[in-house]
């Protein structure tokens, strides 16, 4: 019944109108996606996509801010905060200042901040950003309950009016640049990344610097060698109370070169290093290498990248046992070495219709600070659990193949329809434990490998008055019948948005978004506190509806209002972790 309450809420959000963003084109809607992507490996090379990537050059920005911005994408995945600035290019392209605020009850805090100095020239250019997303309020109090037809149920008891204070904030700001010349450029982005938490049994507060360094070719030359290296750099402390804390050093190297032919083929070697080492609490380290040779050919209605990519892992676990009889052995996980890395395109109908096929894999390290990202109340005590999981640990993709459709029809209904199958090795999972010392139900993460079956259904419309977008998407695993502990993806997830606006001055509309329920397993009954070998448990399915609506006052200044989750759903993107029903953010947005 629950279910098809769910579809039917999802299919009628389908046909609402969502509002477009600002006169800058802004959307200004607290958006949460449910996008998962199988292919880790591209996303998780340092490509030094900056903060505000177009203002160095002329003052249009195209940003996706996001509280959980995770460098894997394989397991699952949500974003609760985004938010897609693109303000429009000025005749004189003059402006220097972009800023963005907001703020209402429950208290969602937003704030947006780019200034270009007017010293920027054709060869040089930078800017000054920051951005800052956060939830301060009322949590409600979830439990594990029993119900009709499965063990139990992670939800929360409508009139029990449990409820207790806490918060979840990111911030992220910074210096980047761009210098170009006759044949490359060098791009920088060095600033501040922090997140904080607390909830009724820890407060964290997790601060670090980064830097993140490019130089790549850029030529019109027919013949060429091409050159493209970055280098990132991250060092983080989490403070947490009574606890010694933790320190991340992160660094990472990538590089792509090879001989251009011609505009159609070229040769190429990626060369992929990554580190990642703790002291503190924890002392751990692992290390990533990876080679992929490929050639790309581009021609006619083809476009090939054929090769295979070449990795390497290796761990130092110097915490060991010895410090706890809870506490496993982190990055032991190793690679098969050698993945597929292929693309084929064909072109069926020049510009509307092209048919493709991706073959990849690769290893993946979950970072502290990428957990962190993913949910700032992953604690410490989770690696000092009764468990029986480390913290962190190496993901591997041992392969992902998909086939697809996308192209459009008549430039404006775009599309892009793709399934396929991927197999994973100790995929991170969400999971919840229960604390023997404190009689808690805590949140905490989990591995296991599966087999994977996925469709994705992406379709759009674009027109003057009308920009609408629609994401469903269907993962079949078999998560659920071999492990131990921890949650299986959604197998269903949608989200949809249908933008109208009136005359460019007035836009109004709905968002939505949706997930079945997920299953998984408890390493204890959280309701009498009894060890079991496993306690089924759900997560609740959710719709979370949201309307919006801006006024523009003229090309420099708007004013904007977004209520959320209007069905008052409990909506556990996070385990255990729910805001408090519905919500109202106010704001304005000026460029100058």
């Amino acid at each position: 019944m629950y279910r098809s309450i769910l579809h039917i809420v999802t299919a009628a959000c389908m046909g609402c109108f969502a509002v477009a963003a600002s006169g800058q084109d802004l959307d200004p809607t607290v958006e949460v996606t449910r996008d998962y992507q199988a292919r880790h490996a591209e996303v998780d090379k340092p490509l030094m996509d900056m903060a505000v990537p177009d203002s160095v050059l002329r003052f249009e920005i195209d940003v996706d801010y996001t509280v959980t911005d995770n460098p894997y994408k394989g397991s699952y995945e949500f974003r609760p905060y985004s938010l897609d600035i693109s303000p429009e290019s000025s005749a004189t392209d003059a402006r220097t200042l972009f800023l963005r605020v907001g703020a209402g009850y429950q208290l969602h805090p937003v704030a947006d901040f780019v200034y270009t100095p007017a010293f920027r020239t054709s060869a040089f250019s930078m800017s000054v950003y920051g951005t800052h997303r956060s939830y301060f309020g009322r949590y409600r109090a979830l439990s594990l309950k029993e119900t009709a037809g499965t063990n139990a149920e992670l939800g929360w008891t409508r009139g029990s009016g449990k409820r207790y204070s806490g918060y979840d904030s990111y911030t992220r700001a910074g210096v980047n640049g761009r210098a170009d010349w006759s044949s490359g450029f060098f791009t920088f982005d060095v600033g501040y990344l922090g997140y904080a938490a607390k909830d009724t049994l820890m407060k964290r507060g997790f601060d670090a610097v980064r830097a993140d360094l490019r130089v790549a070719s850029r030529t019109a030359a027919e013949k060429y060698f091409l050159y493209d290296l970055s280098v990132s750099y991250l060092y983080g402390r989490d403070k947490v109370p009574g606890a010694a804390g933790l320190n991340e050093h992160d660094f990472s190297v990538y590089a792509s070169l090879g001989p251009v032919f011609s505009r159609q083929s070229r040769a190429l070697l990626d060369v992929d290093l990554e580190y990642s080492g703790y002291t503190g609490s924890l002392s751990s380290s692992s290390v990533r290498f990876s080679l992929t040779p490929h050639y790309v050919l581009d021609k006619g209605r083809w476009f090939l990248d054929l090769g295979a990519e070449i990795s390497v892992m290796a761990g130092n676990d110097r915490t060991g046992y010895a410090a706890s009889p809870y506490l496993k052995t982190m990055h032991a996980t190793r690679g098969q070495y050698v993945y597929p890395d292929i693309e084929v395109g064909f072109d069926a109908i020049r510009n509307y219709l092209n048919v493709y096929f991706k073959a990849d894999g690769g290893d993946c390290i979950n970072r502290y600070s990428s957990l962190l990202a993913r949910s700032r109340f992953t604690g410490l005590s989770w690696a000092h659990s009764e468990a029986g999981m480390p913290l962190m640990d190496n993901t591997v993709e041992r392969v992902n193949a998909r086939l697809g459709l996308k192209g459009n029809i008549g430039s404006r209904f775009l599309y892009d329809i793709n399934g396929g199958y991927a197999r994973y090795h100790n995929m991170l999972l969400d999971a919840v434990i229960l604390s023997s010392v404190s009689e808690y139900a805590l949140p905490a993460l989990a591995y296991g490998s599966c087999n994977m079956f996925f469709a994705e259904f992406n379709i759009g419309w674009h027109s003057q008055d009308i920009a609408a977008d629609a994401k469903l998407k269907y993962v079949s695993t078999d998560l659920y019948r071999n492990m131990s502990v921890g949650f299986a993806p959604s197998p269903f997830t949608a989200d949809v948005d249908i933008v109208y606006n009136w005359k460019k001055r007035i836009f109004a509309g709905l968002h939505c978004d949706a997930a079945l329920a997920r299953d998984g397993y408890c390493p204890a009954d959280i309701m009498s506190g009894t060890p079991q070998a496993k306690t089924s448990v759900r997560i609740p399915g959710y719709a979370d509806l949201g309307v919006s609506v801006e006024y523009k006052f003229n090309r420099k200044a708007s004013v904007w209002v977004y209520g959320g989750n209007l069905l008052d759903m409990t909506i556990q993107r996070s385990p255990l972790y729910c805001e408090s029903g519905i919500y109202f953010t106010a704001g304005i947005t000026l460029s100058l």
